[in-house]
């Protein structure tokens, strides 16, 4: 396997965790993600007798030599050792492209990592050491041009009082988050054992009690659920007849139905849990309950006396979050969004996309799935739409897709919905507040659109900015609220609004 080559098979790249134990000499501890302590799998004839011995033996198929103790790995069949970027060329996420013959799948650096220590060891006292920022930097400098670097490598390093001083776990893979020190989340995670009592739920904690989940960008999560081994973990009430090393919230790319009925919510996420050799929890999708709550399931115990819980999730609980369908409070419809290249003056626009979904809504958030790209290419003066998923002819015209783009006076484009429809709906404030396009960490006050950062881009030559970027240096400040009589239509950054009441169609 090879960094920025098309993906073939990988047992590693499909795994929601993969977790690294490794023995750190604290005597000599210093750049220790440059010490070739840190196992990965072998490849050829010793991969494959590794696995006929993995096979005989009762493992934890996640972790890296089967065992969640440094000195329990399989030995010189299963993995050999390595540096954190050497494990990162071998171990590699997975990233869909679109190319003129259809979208393809390349591998790339899993741009999140997360070390765990014991007290005392290496992670302790990490963010007073600055040792997070170091490592991503080294990394960073390292895997270049196989990230995106929007993101960059992002590191958390953490403790967990049950390991030794010596022992240092790395966790990648596809459920690994990791938000910025000091990053608020925009959603929540809760279990609710009782789905009806609504006062009474638990949520799940990263090690240092930071929330786990929802933050901007996240696009998947894994939790622990009892056996303390994962940097994340949520109580979910296992009695001893029931075993699940992790549960999982992932992107689904087909979209999620509730019995027979289309999904009435954006978001297209499966919950599963880890495999294991006693009774799993079964999880099932169901209707939401709560207004907040845009994903929802049933966990059964099979074969247990446990009650059904209900773990439910919220991909963005502020007010000036992007709903699909309107829902109560909502008072405003996005009819278009219009881009004037004159606000852009200091910088020449090439091109600029929008992210749709299968249901032409835009994508604002990471666990949606999006299903077409509405493009302007200045260069070629065309308009087109991108068909993810597609494995030949993925360009289609805008009008074969249910879309359209206009361009006003050469300087101004306008993307719309041919059948008229919004791209989604808003609750605007009744009190004026300001708008605010860029916010990293969620630590001001106003009304937030930085959501639009995950529906598109423009790209100024070799530079591709995401669209709340684009808009935060000119708009972010300008007031928002809602409609006042005798207003239909206001601009909002890229966002055409008009009035919206229930009943009525925009």
């Amino acid at each position: 396997m090879t960094l920025g080559n098309p993906v073939r098979f990988s047992d590693e790249s499909d795994r929601p965790v993969i977790m690294i134990p490794a023995k750190v000499d604290l005597r000599d501890s210093q750049a220790f993600w440059r010490r070739k302590v840190f196992a990965m799998p072998r490849s050829g004839l010793f991969a494959w007798l590794g696995r006929k011995r993995r096979n005989r033996r009762r493992g934890f198929a996640w972790i890296v030599g089967g065992d969640p103790s440094p000195t329990g790995r399989s030995g010189l069949f299963g993995v050999s050792r390595g540096s954190v970027d050497e494990v990162l060329y071998n171990i590699t996420d997975q990233l869909i492209i679109g190319t003129a013959n259809g979208s393809e799948v390349v591998e790339v650096a899993f741009q999140h990592l997360t070390f765990v220590s014991g007290p005392g060891g290496v992670c302790d006292t990490a963010s007073e050491r600055g040792l997070e920022q170091r490592i991503s930097e080294s990394l960073g400098s390292t895997l270049k041009g196989y990230f995106d670097p929007t993101i960059g490598v992002r590191v958390d390093c953490m403790v967990n009082p049950s390991l030794p001083s010596s022992q240092v776990n790395m966790y990648v893979g596809q459920g690994i988050f990791v938000p910025r020190r000091g990053e608020r989340p925009i959603g929540w995670i809760r279990y609710y054992p009782d789905p009806f009592n609504r006062d009474v739920y638990v949520e799940p904690r990263l090690l240092d009690g930071r929330p786990a989940g929802v933050y901007k960008g996240q696009g998947g999560l894994v939790i622990g659920t009892g056996e303390g081994l994962l940097h994340a973990d949520i109580d979910l009430g296992f009695g001893e007849e029931v075993q699940s090393s992790f549960l999982f919230i992932r992107k689904d790319a087909m979209p999620a139905r509730t019995g027979d009925d289309a999904r009435c919510s954006g978001v297209d996420a499966r919950l599963s849990f880890a495999r294991s050799h006693g009774n799993e929890p079964v999880p099932s999708r169901v209707a939401s309950i709560d207004s907040h709550c845009d994903i929802a399931w049933k966990i059964d115990y099979v074969a247990t006396a446990q009650i059904p819980g209900r773990l439910e999730l919220s991909v963005d609980a502020r007010k000036s979050r992007l709903h699909w369908s309107p829902r109560n409070g909502c008072n405003a419809a996005i009819t278009s969004l219009l881009f004037d290249l004159n606000d852009f003056r200091n910088r020449d626009v090439d091109r600029l996309w929008i992210d749709l979904d299968h249901d032409n809504i835009l994508t604002a958030y990471a666990l949606q799935v999006p299903g077409v790209s509405l493009v302007w290419d200045r260069k070629s003066g065309e308009q087109y739409v991108y068909e993810w998923g597609q494995t030949g002819k993925p360009f289609k015209t805008p009008g074969g897709c249910g879309l359209k783009c206009r361009t006003i006076d050469k300087n101004i484009i306008e993307f719309g919905r041919a059948d008229g429809q919004p791209f989604g709906y808003l609750e605007l404030p009744e009190l004026r507040e300001k708008a605010i396009f860029s916010d990293a960490f969620q630590s001001f006050a106003g009304y937030h659109l930085d959501w639009l950062d995950q529906c598109g881009r423009i790209s100024f030559g070799d530079t591709v900015v995401s669209l709340g970027e684009a808009y935060a240096e000119k708009c972010s400040g300008m007031p928002v609220s809602a409609f006042r009589p005798g207003e239909t239509r206001k601009v909002v950054g890229p966002l055409v609004l008009v009035p919206f009441e229930r009943g009525r169609e925009p």
